[in-house]
C-alpha cells in the first residue's frame, strides 16, 4: 500500500466501507483502537482529502425512478480542459474522467426521466463550447457498483462482527420515501458532504430541533432509499490504474458472466448498457501487468471478440458529485445533486 496509509487507516476505511455510519464504540473492539483515537484517525484522513463518506440516492429510486448513462465525449483541439470545467460544475453529470483511447472525456450523467436524459444528451451537453461529438450508452440494469469495492484490510472475522453491529444499529427497513421533498432534500444534500454527521451537526446546519433531525435521518437511514458511500484516494492505494472495458454478449450468458465479475475484488463497475457494447465492466488494477491479466481473464469469460473496446483513465475530475485533485484526493467540494438545491428544475414528484 501506498505509505500515506498505515495498516490502521486502511483498518479503518475498509470497517467504514462496510459500515460507513457504524458509532465508533462499536468498531473499536473490532479494530482494537479507542473510539476516541477512531475518530482522530477519520479526522485526519477527511481532512487530507484521503478518504471521505457520501451519499447519494438508490439507482433507481433517483427522483422516482432515474434514468443513468455513460457518455463517451470528444472535444475539439485544445478545448478539453474548458469542456472538462463546466462539465464538473454540472450537477447532473456525476462522474467525469479524463480517458485514453478514442475518447477524450467519459462522463456519467443521470436524470430523472427519460425525456430529461434525452434533453441532456441531445440539447445539452453537445451544445457545450468546445464538444466535438459524444456517443451514449443508456443504463439498463447496474450489477455491480463503487459502494460494494472494499479494501482487504480487515479478515472474515472482523468483516462479519462489523456487519453484525451494522444490521443492529440499523433497525427494521422502511417504506422508500421522497428524496426531493422539502424535509429530505436538505438532508440529503447535508449528508452527500458528509455522511457520518450527526443528528446534532445536521440540524446546526439546518437550523431545526436535534430532535426533529434525528427522526427524519433515522427514517430516511431505514428507508433503504439513499446510499452512503466510504471513498479512498485511489492513486494512493494499491490499484491505481483504472480501466473500462465495452463488452458484448448474449443475454443467456450474462447472468454466469456477472456472477463471475462478483468475485472478482478489482471490479468497482458492471452495469448492462444499450449499444453495440451491452455491458461495461469498471476495475482498478495495480499496474500494466495486472490490467492485462484482468483483460485475459475477461477474454476468457466471454465469447469469442466479446471485447469490444476499453479505454485506460487517465485522471479523475469528479467522482459521485466531489471533485479531485490530480493526484486522487477529493478537494472536499461536492457539487449538489440536481433539483431545489442545485437551482435546477426539479422533477416531477412520482405518483
Amino acid at each position: 500500500m501506498h505509505q500515506d496509509f498505515s495498516e490502521s487507516d486502511l483498518a479503518l476505511i475498509h470497517a467504514l466501507q462496510l459500515q460507513p455510519r457504524a458509532p465508533w464504540t462499536s468498531l473499536a473492539p473490532v479494530l482494537g483502537a479507542s473510539p476516541t483515537a477512531l475518530a482522530q484517525r477519520w479526522a485526519r484522513l477527511r481532512a487530507a482529502g484521503m478518504a471521505w463518506i457520501t451519499a447519494y440516492p438508490v439507482h433507481g429510486v433517483f427522483s422516482g425512478g432515474a434514468m443513468v448513462a455513460l457518455v463517451e465525449m470528444n472535444c475539439i483541439p485544445g478545448a478539453v480542459d474548458d469542456v472538462a470545467a463546466k462539465l464538473e460544475r454540472m450537477p447532473r453529470v456525476h462522474n467525469l474522467e479524463h480517458a485514453a483511447q478514442g475518447r477524450d472525456l467519459m462522463l456519467t450523467v443521470s436524470a430523472g426521466s427519460f425525456g430529461k436524459l434525452s434533453a441532456l444528451l441531445l440539447d445539452e451537453l453537445p451544445k457545450l463550447p468546445g464538444v466535438a461529438s459524444l456517443r451514449s450508452h443508456i443504463g439498463a440494469r447496474m450489477h455491480i457498483e463503487g459502494s460494494q469495492w472494499q479494501l482487504d484490510a480487515l479478515d472474515r472475522e472482523q468483516r462479519e462482527e462489523i456487519q453484525r453491529a451494522g444490521r443492529a444499529e440499523q433497525g427494521r427497513p422502511s417504506e422508500p420515501i421522497y428524496l426531493r421533498s422539502d424535509v429530505y432534500a436538505p438532508l440529503v444534500s447535508a449528508l452527500a458532504h458528509d455522511g457520518r454527521a450527526t443528528a446534532a451537526e445536521l440540524a446546526a446546519q439546518l437550523g431545526r430541533p436535534t430532535s426533529t433531525v434525528r427522526r427524519q435521518l433515522s427514517a430516511l437511514l431505514r428507508s433503504r432509499t439513499l446510499r452512503l458511500r466510504c471513498e479512498v484516494a485511489q492513486l494512493h492505494t494499491r490499484w491505481p490504474m483504472q480501466v473500462i472495458w465495452w463488452c458484448r454478449l448474449p443475454g443467456s450468458t450474462l447472468a454466469a458472466a456477472v456472477s463471475r465479475l462478483r468475485e472478482d475484488s478489482r471490479v468497482r463497475l458492471c452495469m448492462s448498457v444499450t449499444g453495440s457494447a451491452n455491458l461495461v465492466v469498471n476495475a482498478w488494477t495495480a499496474d500494466m501487468g495486472d490490467l492485462m491479466n484482468m483483460q485475459d481473464s475477461l477474454e476468457r469469460l466471454l465469447p469469442a471478440g466479446g471485447i469490444v473496446n476499453s479505454s485506460v483513465i487517465l485522471r479523475t475530475r469528479k467522482r459521485v458529485g466531489w471533485l479531485m485533485h490530480p493526484d486522487g484526493r477529493c478537494t472536499g467540494e461536492v457539487i449538489p445533486l440536481p433539483g431545489p438545491l442545485s437551482g435546477e428544475p426539479e422533477v416531477d414528484r412520482p405518483k
